[in-house]
């Protein structure tokens, strides 16, 4: 895991290399154990470049057109060899590498048969050789999460590539005739001329929907991220510029296995990603949240150490889990997580987040987010990451992804029950709503929870609206029913199949899943993962993303989804003995869950009083004067779970502006 940034100069005027330290350094946090950076010249026909351990070094006048940076985390080879920009061979080809290859070994020994040799450990040096072998085609060889650029000098040619769900971020900007990239949009920002202008569509979408990681658009105006799945060219002889997908999630529909087969496949593929996410040359330990996901992640991990503890070394003497606890016992989950702890013999740290502690850390974290966001929850997260770097583990793993690629959200039963309805197989949904009202899981039973997708008459109905459409400065009409909306969206895969191309043959359970695995929900939690644990140089990986994982999860059918009022049904059945029967067969979710409203109407009621009575830079956005009477009145103290969100998106986006300088 690392921090990686390039200026590449389309117009032949040259890069201001003393510009690239200054960026580097807005991404220190990355990568603690080391930099560099690479610097190409042209001389006619001939392309030249040198590495420098840092630009105070770099003493030559030459007129620079390509430049490459790094940060480095260390967790394979931890020698200097493993530093970056790294070259193979001729000299020509380099590469800077964030994130792990997981594959890299078998990669390694193939092409060890084909003639390469290789002068350290790292996956890095792998993954560049593999592209100097195959070109673009080692895309599809490689099993990892990944963002890189690999600048091709004999060509002129600057190669990247994003991981196929995004779990590593990259963005890219052009500015003055420069094509400008890095790992976080902070590092953009410090290049002359980029300026930190908020793209109003994006805020409108964020205040409304809580969601500001969609596609290739971020919070500001120019500054794009590359998709998951996607890879880009340029070429400085032509200035071509083609970004173009490589890879797409496609669910089976037809099935040639038993349930139990695709169940025992799925015991299988759990094993073998965690198994493989085991590989490091520091310590590793785990969030532990006490939900199904990250206590799954756990338990594999004990039967891995039990059965094979030659793969489980970095776990150390014993496996450190991090945990969230909160005193209200409702969001409280520190006995599931406790419990899946001590089946494995792992030592359990509990953290204890706190109104005030966030609102210290507020300006910091929302300054390592680059974007605000839409809940309190991420900051339970932050804690356990800072937890796990005080206790001196550098590689974290983490659950995330399963609700997602298994059926775990309220929405996917809701759309199975849909789709029992419209194929006229009554007695199978009475039968599932039964059984979902019997489990007595009030989050999927009450319909405010899911606000986000109901369509806007219901919104009315429910009154979940009643602040926000009187703060906003939109017509809030318009924007709740918006083409984009997580909930236009829901609705169009849920009624509208012929629209969808590819996704035509899928379930509307699958339709759903991948749009929260492409679009509407993975993205937003995978920034929060990697930008919590990399403010503390923590690599956090993510074995349930592994794309043959998810590849097999998505195209389970819905009945091992959802089944008799389980969510992740295929996924409790492939546990089985494996994890305490309290986590297994539990029926509550909460994940990374947060009092938002009981720190917002309490605890930090003076802070938020403080900041909106003083002037607000996002007052375009923002009604302020509406805030302030509805923040003063005896409405507050009636107003719903619903308003105290968008009340928190709103102190987001206002610190947010404050923190970066934005204007509008």
């Amino acid at each position: 895991m690392c921090g990686i940034l390039g200026v590449v100069s389309l117009s032949g005027e040259p890069v201001d290399v003393s510009v690239l330290q200054r960026m580097n350094d807005m991404q220190s946090h990355r990568g603690p154990d080391g930099e560099g950076f690479l610097l190409g010249w042209f001389d006619g026909e001939m392309s030249n470049q040198v590495f420098v351990p840092q630009i105070a070094q770099y003493s030559l006048n030459n007129a620079v057109q390509v430049a490459l940076g790094h940060r480095r985390l260390a967790i394979l080879d931890l020698m200097d060899r493993g530093l970056q920009p790294m070259t193979v061979r001729d000299g020509h080809s380099w590469i800077v590498f964030n994130g792990e290859i997981y594959n890299h070994l078998e990669l390694r020994a193939e092409l060890e048969v084909c003639g390469y040799r290789f002068k350290s450990r790292t996956d890095t040096e792998v993954l560049l050789t593999a592209y100097v072998h195959w070109g673009e085609d080692c895309l599809s060889r490689i099993d990892g999460m990944y963002a890189f650029a690999i600048w091709d000098g004999n060509r002129r040619r600057l190669f990247c590539a994003r991981d196929r769900f995004g779990i590593k971020p990259l963005y890219y900007t052009f500015q003055n005739g420069y094509f400008i990239f890095a790992s976080e949009i902070k590092t953009l920002l410090a290049f002359p001329g980029v300026e930190a202008v908020a793209d109003d569509e994006a805020v409108l979408g964020f205040l409304t929907h809580g969601n500001c990681d969609y596609s290739d658009r971020t919070m500001f105006r120019d500054i794009n991220s590359l998709p998951a799945s996607h890879c880009l060219d340029i070429d400085l002889s032509t200035h071509q510029f083609e970004p173009k997908r490589y890879y797409q999630l496609s669910p089976r529909t037809r099935y040639d296995m038993s349930d139990a087969d695709q169940i025992e496949r799925l015991q299988e593929l759990l094993v073998d990603s965690v198994r493989k996410h085991l590989i490091s040359d520091v310590r590793i330990g785990s969030c532990l949240s006490g939900g199904l996901d990250s206590s799954a992640v756990v338990a594999l991990v004990g039967k891995i150490s039990r059965e094979s503890p030659e793969l489980a070394g970095a776990i150390g003497d014993k496996l450190h889990t991090f945990t969230s606890c909160y005193e209200y016992k409702e969001l409280d989950e520190r006995n599931f997580a406790r419990s899946v702890a001590d089946s494995v013999g792992a030592r359990s740290e509990l953290v204890f987040p706190s109104a005030s502690d966030f609102w210290a850390d507020f300006e910091r974290l929302t300054w390592h987010q680059d974007m605000p966001c839409g809940s309190l929850s991420f900051y339970a997260q932050w804690r356990v990451m800072r937890a796990a770097k005080e206790a001196g583990v550098k590689v974290l793993l983490d659950g995330q992804g399963g609700d997602e690629v298994f059926g775990g959200y309220a929405k996917f039963r809701y759309a199975y029950m849909a789709s029992l309805l419209r194929s006229g197989r009554l007695p199978r949904l009475t039968s599932e709503l039964y059984a979902m009202m019997r489990q007595g899981d009030r989050y999927v039973l009450d319909l405010r929870n899911g606000y986000r997708y109901l369509p806007k008459g219901l919104r009315q109905l429910l009154n979940v609206d009643s602040v926000m459409k009187n703060v906003i400065r939109a017509d809030w009409s318009r924007a709740v029913s918006d083409h984009s909306s997580p909930a236009t969206r829901w609705w169009r895969n849920a009624f509208d199949s012929k629209s969808h191309g590819a996704k035509n043959s899928c379930t509307l359970m699958q339709r759903i899943q991948l749009d929260d695995i492409l679009v509407d929900t993975l993205p937003q939690l995978l920034r929060f993962e990697d930008r919590s644990s990399m403010a503390f140089s923590i690599e956090a990986r993510v074995p349930l993303l592994d794309h043959r994982l998810v590849e097999h999860g998505i195209s389970l059918p819905d009945h091992l989804k959802v089944n008799n009022g389980w969510s992740k049904f295929a996924v409790r059945k492939a546990m089985k003995g494996l994890m305490p029967e309290t986590v297994r067969l539990r029926k509550s979710k909460l994940g990374f869950a947060a009092p938002d409203r009981i720190w917002l109407s309490d605890d930090l009621k003076p802070r938020i009083n403080e900041m909106i009575q003083s002037d607000m830079r996002s007052e375009k956005y923002i009604n302020s004067s509406a805030l302030r009477q509805w923040h003063g009145s005896s409405k507050i103290d009636r107003g719903n779970k619903e308003s105290y969100l968008g009340l928190f998106r709103i102190m987001s986006l206002e610190t947010w502006m404050r923190t970066f300088n934005v204007s509008c």
